[in-house]
């Protein structure tokens, strides 16, 4: 009988996840202070915020997923004892974030411009866009960050990132208040503020990371990034087949992002008609929910790194066993996460906004919350393990199925039509949330009995494809 659980590879989780967390954790709360800021600001801003964001977020996932292909690569080589291929991944990374950011701001240039379209009204669409027009300023900026940060994760360090990313949430906070409200001189700039405290931060976080790997005596002969305009012995300025290496097993992962977050999206789109009240009670779970999402996140993302690298060093056995870890301690902080959210609910609640109807219906809507950790836990770590396993392809054909062919008629009947139950308004999309993502963890925990299945040798011809 295999085992499912291992203490040392626990605190392997502990040593290589933490950090991951605080990192995630850090760039959230960067949300959760756009959110509560503008919220104190005023409600509107906080709704236009709140559904800019909404077309913001699976976009931009769309082109920084097509860097996560990055991690488990690295870590694989680094398995192998390949440093020096690691460092030139990461140098033709730089093609992906120079290009796919530079489409993207033009993308969401255009889309500023065009809000009504969405059903937005007139100031809420003029609001939206320009902290939209603000905010794509910084997404090269954070495509930096995540670039570098994928090549210390293969190295299984995680503490830079977890640096550099509550360095920039210390900086966002006065960054907001200065621009949000009106300070030091400035002009109170509201949502369109928020947008350009967020682009600084950003663009913050990609140089710091920079001037740290630069300084890093561990790396210092591989010049990760210092080289990039000195070609080595064997090495190409733009390597076509290992960027497109990368594009293949990265672009599917930012299609299964890209349709999970737009999920999520179309819901606060769909539900905008139905007035500010249900807008800013749905972005309060959501937004909490966000921040909640950190714990599976940084399991999941421990999960790709630790498979990634025993595969690499050809322990089969042990990334089994890491898969198996992952899920037992997802699972046990994801009921301890379900408990809290349930138990202080009204404390959570006031920390984004005092209207008392806004607050009563963010309150009903952290019972679905709390619910919705336990299948979430499950389909991360799941998504962990493919992903280690190179398995990118099927990830994003399981989330199409959950989250279009399931979960979104699903939400939209319940939410906005009588053909079943009277309209349920936000709580019939957190209904369909619950079961997209039960569908879709069952299915991919289906695949990884499947890869555990097969032999060694099938393991290491999917791996090295």
């Amino acid at each position: 009988m295999r085992a499912i659980f291992s203490w040392q590879e626990a605190r392997n989780f502990l040593n290589i996840g933490m950090p991951i967390f605080i990192a995630q954790l850090s760039q959230t709360g960067m949300n959760f202070a756009d959110t509560a800021m503008t919220g104190q600001y005023n409600a509107l801003d906080m709704a236009a915020v709140a559904v800019a964001g909404s077309i913001w977020a699976p976009i931009a996932l769309l082109g920084i997923g097509c860097l996560m292909a990055l991690p488990p690569l690295t870590a694989q080589m680094a398995g192998a004892g390949k440093r020096e291929q690691c460092a030139y991944l990461l140098r033709q990374g730089l093609w992906i974030t120079i290009s796919i950011s530079s489409l993207l701001m033009v993308f969401f240039w255009v889309v500023s411009w065009h809000m009504e379209s969405f059903g937005l009204d007139a100031q809420m669409a003029a609001l939206g866009g320009s902290y939209m027009r603000a905010l794509l300023w910084g997404l090269p900026g954070f495509m930096f960050f995540v670039n570098q940060r994928s090549f210390y994760e293969g190295f299984s360090r995680t503490r830079p990132a977890m640096i550099i990313g509550l360095l920039g949430l210390l900086l966002n906070v006065p960054c907001n208040y200065i621009m949000i409200y009106g300070k030091c001189g400035l002009p109170a700039l509201g949502a369109t503020g928020c947008g350009i405290a967020s682009s600084i931060c950003y663009w913050f976080m990609g140089l710091a990371m920079m001037f740290y790997l630069r300084r890093d005596k561990q790396y210092v002969s591989l010049r990760p990034l210092f080289s990039f305009f000195h070609k080595r012995a064997g090495e190409l300025f733009f390597d076509r087949q290992l960027v497109w290496r990368a594009l293949r097993i990265g672009f599917p992962s930012a299609i299964a992002l890209f349709f999970e977050v737009s999920l999520f999206a179309a819901s606060s789109i769909l539900l905008a008609p139905l007035g500010t009240i249900t807008v800013a009670a749905n972005q309060i779970a959501l937004n909490f929910g966000a921040i909640l999402f950190m714990v599976p996140l940084a399991i999941g993302m421990t999960v790709t790194i630790r498979v990634g690298y025993c595969l690499g060093a050809h322990k089969v056995a042990q990334a089994r066993l890491c898969a198996m870890t992952g899920m037992t301690l997802a699972s046990f902080f994801a009921l301890l996460i379900c408990l809290g959210a349930i138990l202080f609910r009204e404390q959570i609640a006031h920390i984004y906004n005092y209207d008392p109807d806004v607050v009563a219906l963010a309150m009903h809507l952290m019972f679905y919350l709390g619910a919705y950790q336990l299948v979430d836990a499950l389909q991360m770590i799941g998504i962990g393990v493919l992903r280690g396993y190179n398995d990118t392809r099927i990830i994003s054909l399981i989330c199409f199925a959950a989250y279009w062919l399931v979960g979104l008629p699903i939400g939209y009947i319940l939410a906005r039509t009588n053909l079943i139950v009277p309209a349920l308004g936000a709580t019939g999309f957190w209904i369909a949330y619950l079961v997209a993502l039960a569908f879709g963890a069952a299915c991919y925990w289906l695949r990884v009995r499947f890869l555990h299945s097969l032999p060694t040798h099938e393991i290491f011809a999917r791996v090295g494809r």
